[in-house]
């Protein structure tokens, strides 16, 4: 048995790790335009890129593992069935649910892997990714300030300065309509730039100047001001937003997070949500693993390259569960431990009534020759 176990975990280990490159690949594409935008538009080394995708790189790991296992015992076992592997396997008396253990003991790593991701390694990554980010947009903040041009990357802020040096802005005029459609005009003789660090906002501390609005009543009104700070979120310029808090949370913070908001009576939807999901992801290495095998058994009849098509229909699928799980425990639509572990649930009722099937099929039926023997005797008797 050792040498057929050697063998299907050979095969499984194969095809994991193609289908994991593959699944990565495509997964880490969603982060491909934010990438780009930091290199082009941000001006960001090519080794912080590279950087940036280290940092992100085990949050992708951690949906990417679980699917590759699916895809491996699927994509294994179909071709088991296929070359009629299955058959003579059967015929030697080896059980179909004999075949389970080289296939778990696979999942089983896989499992073990992306529990120390989820537990240990994506929220340091999630918060090195984010930090690295708030650096190259603070250290970029000043070079996009032209001297003596209209700087409008900002949504709803308009900021022009006759000198910049450094952190230190001389003459500047601003028109702020972030937060009604008449803008504010302010101009002051001076600005300093002060950044927070890990912060994603800025502050422009104006001195000597004197701020132009207009009032709901229609009237004008002038107030002059000898400091006034104007506070600027830098992720605007972004191409999409950052992420923030939850993700990067520990374990051990998510449920500090928990209990202090429930005592507030404030809602833990999300942070419940996020906290199931840190172990209910990697439980999923083993129902999927499983179902791949039960799946992969039940092709028998057709080429192994249907294990293909089946592997993406249920990548599609237990992504889709994911989801809309997701959203509606965020949304206190179900509870937050329904949302997360129902899909481990649905497939794993699935893959057991696949398994349960197939036995019946391919089990070899023995028959009872006893009696038959014996009355064919007495009859030549």
């Amino acid at each position: 048995m050792r040498v057929l176990d050697r063998y299907i975990i050979t095969e499984l280990i194969k095809v994991f790790f193609i289908a994991l490159f593959v699944l990565f690949s495509v997964l880490i594409l969603e982060k491909v335009n934010f990438l780009s935008h930091m290199l082009l538009t941000q001006h960001a080394p090519l080794l912080i890129i590279v950087e940036l995708m280290l940092f992100i790189s085990p949050t992708f790991l951690t949906l990417a593992i679980p699917l590759a296992v699916l895809m491996a015992t699927l994509m294994a076992f179909s071709r088991f069935s296929a070359d009629n592997e299955i058959i003579a396997m059967g015929s030697s008396g080896i059980s179909p649910y004999r075949l389970l253990i080289p296939a778990l003991v696979v999942s089983s790593v896989a499992a073990a892997i992306t529990l120390l991701l989820t537990t240990s390694i994506n929220h340091k990554g999630n918060i090195a990714f984010r930090t690295t980010v708030i650096k190259i947009l603070q250290s970029n903040f000043n070079l996009d300030i032209k001297e003596r041009r209209f700087h409008s990357s900002f949504p709803g802020l308009v900021i022009y300065v006759n000198n910049n040096e450094g952190n230190k802005l001389k003459g500047v005029f601003i028109a702020d309509h972030r937060l009604s459609k008449r803008p504010k005009i302010i101009e002051a003789a001076e600005g300093v730039m002060l950044f927070s660090k890990n912060s994603e906002f800025i502050t422009m501390r104006l001195t000597d100047g004197t701020s132009h609005s207009e009032t709901k009543g229609g009237s004008y009104r002038t107030i002059t001001f000898q400091q006034y700070d104007l506070t600027i979120d830098l992720t605007q310029k972004l191409s999409e937003p950052l992420e923030k808090e939850i993700p990067q949370l520990s374990i051990t913070e998510l449920r500090n997070r928990i209990k202090t908001r429930m005592n507030e009576g404030l809602s833990v939807s999300r942070e419940s949500v996020a906290l199931h999901k840190k172990f209910s992801i990697p439980f999923g290495c083993l129902v999927l693993g499983f179902m791949g095998v039960s799946v992969g058994l039940v092709t028998y009849k057709k080429s192994s390259a249907s294990g293909f098509g089946w592997g993406v229909l249920l990548i599609v699928l237990n992504y889709i569960l994911l989801m809309v799980g997701q959203g509606l425990g965020e949304g206190e639509k179900i509870p937050a431990a329904l949302s997360m572990w129902g899909p481990n649930v649905i497939m794993g009722a699935i893959g057991v009534w696949l398994m349960i099937r197939v036995t019946k099929d391919t089990m070899p039926i023995i028959q009872d020759t006893s009696n038959k023997l014996s009355t064919k005797d007495n009859k030549s008797k």
